[in-house]
């Protein structure tokens, strides 16, 4: 089964998307826009794309593809960003961000002991969600609150389903409350307005530990044999 292919063309690598040009979210981002467009992200990205099976048994990564191995700045991203089809991601697949050499996997040793804030967004918000938690973890709004906490944002994901999608902010320190807590609340104080949860609870976003899902210790166990 084929996966949407990505095909960088000369589209500007600066401009937004169209469907994401909000006034709103272009004046609060500007500054982090500026900020970046000489310079260098402080951590190389890989783009994956992670395909859903129905298969029992499935080895996780032969579902993992690399769309683009190596997002080093912000004109890079944009590349990407704006010349993908979003609109041909199969329902329940899945898109990762992740820093450069770190697997979108729970048994990755960067992510073994983490966890993930999962926000479920509705679909007529969820690609301006997506860009701007996206934009927000590579330009580091969201490692800067954990230093001191000596945790790491590692990646984020979309991931399609129904009515909504799925994304995620994978954090490296899983049993620290405190740096949770502190990346939840610069999510919610960072995003635009009008792109916030307006819910509570897990129909609107929660929290989770990799060590929660079924599957995780046998996965790890995997990476040791």
């Amino acid at each position: 089964m084929s996966i949407p292919s990505l095909h960088i063309n000369d589209q500007s690598p600066i401009e937004e998307n169209p469907r994401d040009r909000d006034l709103t979210r272009k004046s609060l981002h500007q500054n982090i826009f500026g900020k970046l467009r000489p310079l260098p992200f402080q951590y190389h990205w890989t783009v994956w794309y992670d395909r859903h099976t129905d298969t029992p048994n499935t080895d996780y990564d032969s579902r993992l593809y690399v769309l683009h191995e190596d997002v080093a700045d912000i004109a890079t991203f944009y590349r990407v960003y704006n010349n993908y089809p979003w609109d041909k991601i199969r329902l329940r697949d899945t898109v990762h961000i992740f820093r450069k050499g770190v697997k979108p996997v729970w048994e990755d040793p960067e992510n073994r002991n983490g966890g993930c804030w999962r926000f479920r967004v509705p679909k007529s918000k969820a690609q301006a969600f997506f860009h701007e938690i996206t934009i927000l973890c590579m330009a580091n709004e969201f490692q800067a609150v954990l230093e001191k906490e000596h945790d790491h944002v590692l990646g984020v994901s979309t991931s399609i389903r129904f009515n909504t999608h799925l994304i995620s902010v994978w954090n490296k320190l899983g049993s620290n409350e405190r740096s949770i807590k502190a990346l939840e609340q610069t999510i919610l104080d960072r995003l635009s307005p009008e792109l916030r949860p307006t819910g509570t609870g897990s129909n609107a976003y929660f929290y989770k530990r990799h060590d929660e899902n079924d599957g995780f210790h046998e996965a790890v166990e995997k990476t040791k044999t």
